[in-house]
């Protein structure tokens, strides 16, 4: 068995700012996936925020996933399913880095979280993890939202300078319903 030095009282500020970043960058997820949801429903975003809020994050993926199979061209439905399978696999690192039960490592740059399981036997483990391996997954949740971003942009739905004006719905890659437009007969 490995001995581990703690230090006892709170976390460090290196740890704390490090965790502070997983909530942050996870919330502007959550709120880019509903965006997300609102633009390719071609609804304004404010009068679907009350919907978004009310509804649980693994809802709000299985909604996107499902409009995007709708809405989108294969290709680009495809590539958004994805990233939000890659999304929900890194929502299981941020639950066990927002709701661990931590104490302060050796250093300011290290804290042992404490683990525990009680399906069907009683498990822990306490595994050591840098303010830096946090940091890490904090920027891989960051770029996952950026990717939503611009796969938005891209499509015409959403304009950086302006995030919360809802574009002029416009003849292009999104589809008004799941069937392919059918050519004129003109």
């Amino acid at each position: 068995m490995t001995t581990r030095t703690v230090r006892l009282g709170p976390l460090s500020v290196k740890m704390y700012c490090a965790i502070g970043m997983i909530a942050v960058s996870w919330a502007q997820l959550e709120d880019m996936v509903s965006l997300c949801i609102s633009r390719l429903l071609g609804t304004d975003h404010t009068d679907f925020l009350p919907i978004a809020s009310n509804m649980q994050v693994k809802a709000r993926f299985d909604a996107l996933k499902s409009i995007a199979g709708l809405r989108l061209p294969a290709d680009e439905a495809k590539a958004l399913i994805a990233r939000c399978d890659e999304a929900l696999e890194l929502g299981r690192e941020r639950n066990k880095i927002l709701h661990g039960s931590w104490i302060q490592g050796e250093t300011d740059d290290v804290a042992i979280r404490l683990n525990y399981r009680a399906h069907g036997r009683i498990s822990t483990d306490a595994p050591v993890i840098s303010a830096r391996e946090i940091a890490e997954i904090s920027d891989r949740i960051t770029m996952l939202t950026e990717g939503f971003a611009q796969t938005l942009q891209r499509l015409g739905l959403f304009d950086p300078k302006n995030p919360m004006r809802s574009p002029a719905r416009e003849a292009g890659p999104v589809r008004e319903s799941g069937r392919t437009p059918e050519p004129s007969l003109d």
